[in-house]
């Protein structure tokens, strides 16, 4: 009777544990990098950037970005800009706005870019500001990215 209440209690267990694993979706990460909206100070658009560090270089920062844009006019070029400050705090005082890439909308007023940034090791804040060659200027918030 032991016997085949241990056993039939192992059965029931082990079929438990597998239908909770079939029913649990697959653990993902959590994204180690930054996201967000592009929002229109001037202009028509709208968009999203995305920061996504790597550990490609173990003594250097290393990032995947991607910028996305839509509904600005057709046929517009952009330039993407980036200002970065330290301490990561949250907070972007940088005025300072270097050009990291272009992009320029399709007909249908959509555009991406995807490129990637490298510098020292460190944790700061970034902000973009992208500038439309109609004078639409969408920007992101501040955005706290954390090196690998």
């Amino acid at each position: 009777m032991i016997r085949k209440r241990g056993l039939r209690g192992l059965v029931v267990a082990l079929f438990a544990a597998c239908a909770a694993m079939a029913a649990t979706p697959v653990a993902q990460a959590d994204p180690t990098g930054a996201q967000s909206e592009l929002t229109a100070v001037t202009g028509q658009g709208a968009g999203k950037v995305i920061v996504s560090p790597t550990s490609a270089d173990v003594d250097n920062f290393v990032a995947q970005v991607e910028v996305n844009i839509h509904d600005a006019a057709p046929n517009t070029t952009f330039t993407i800009t980036r200002a970065v400050d330290a301490p990561a705090d949250g907070v972007c005082t940088s005025t300072n706005f270097g050009t990291v890439a272009t992009l320029t909308t399709s007909a249908g007023g959509a555009g991406a870019v995807e490129f990637q940034r490298t510098g020292p090791l460190l944790n700061f804040d970034l902000f973009l500001r992208v500038i439309g060659d109609d004078g639409t200027v969408l920007q992101s918030r501040c955005m706290i990215i954390i090196g690998k």
